[in-house]
């Protein structure tokens, strides 16, 4: 069965299919060819943005019903925007399976990590992501404005109180597993700065920035954390079927938000 990947972003929608190797070959459509149908948050205009769907599909040469869809999105409340994709990917394009990620922990996942803390660059706002175990630690999330003229002390302020809402013990392995995403294609000036501007802030702990995937750019680590996560045996149990969507409805997304036990630092 094929497993279809998609990635909302503001200005585009990034899409490719599970795979097995690093040979990746991402695919991309512009969201300004369709009137911006989605800003990151929810969706302004759902006939154009159903048309994109419909042209990802299309351009994969998958027909929806006869695969499972992982779609990854921005950190987002309330979860109004889960409801509407899982009605619109289960009840009209009939998918198979369903799942909905978070950005972020996929671009750790491209990375090869499970634990670490993500700075997520969106178009004008910055994210900071604690993850454990391939899980976001939803309460400690820091969220902030930016702009191209942005000073990097925005951003390891936001880094500071992201680690600081988790225990203490947490903390070195938060600090050498820093992964950049989104922003500028592969500009490396930008982490040497953020890991060179932290070490002055934490002088006794060790420090790793990362900044996602060199070849394909750190703006398709989100694709390629999914398109490496579906495909993985672990997985299989966590797609929401359509049988278990029309039984329980939104009940069934719960599972999105319910972390483990083992996955809390």
């Amino acid at each position: 069965m094929s497993k279809v990947v998609i990635d909302l972003g503001t200005y585009s929608f990034k899409f490719g299919l599970g795979i097995k190797t690093y040979a990746f070959d991402p695919k991309e459509i512009k969201c300004s060819e369709y009137g911006d149908p989605y800003n990151g948050k929810e969706i302004t205009d759902l006939g154009a943005f159903k048309k994109m769907i419909n042209k990802i599909f299309e351009t994969l040469e998958v027909k929806p019903n006869t695969c499972q869809v992982l779609v990854s999105t921005h950190f987002h409340q309330p979860y109004e925007l889960d409801e509407i994709l899982a009605n619109y990917f289960f009840n009209e394009l009939e998918v198979k399976g369903f799942y909905i990620a978070y950005q972020p922990v996929l671009s750790m996942y491209a990375c090869g990590r499970l634990d670490g803390l993500i700075v997520e660059l969106g178009k004008n706002y910055v994210q900071i992501v604690p993850a454990r175990k391939g899980w976001a630690v939803f309460g400690s999330i820091k969220v902030g404005k930016i702009d191209e003229n942005f000073e990097i002390e925005t951003i390891t302020d936001l880094i500071q109180e992201a680690i600081n809402a988790i225990g203490e013990s947490s903390h070195d392995i938060l600090l050498q597993n820093i992964v950049v995403s989104g922003g500028p294609t592969n500009n490396q000036e930008f982490e040497d700065k953020l890991e060179k501007k932290l070490a002055e802030i934490y002088t006794e702990k060790k420090l790793f920035v990362i900044g996602g995937q060199v070849k394909t750019g750190r703006q398709y680590t989100a694709l390629i954390g999914g398109c490496i996560l579906v495909v993985q045996a672990t997985f299989d149990s966590m797609w929401i079927t359509k049988e278990k969507y029309q039984e329980l409805g939104q009940e069934a997304l719960k599972v999105l938000y319910t972390v483990p036990k083992e996955a809390q630092f």
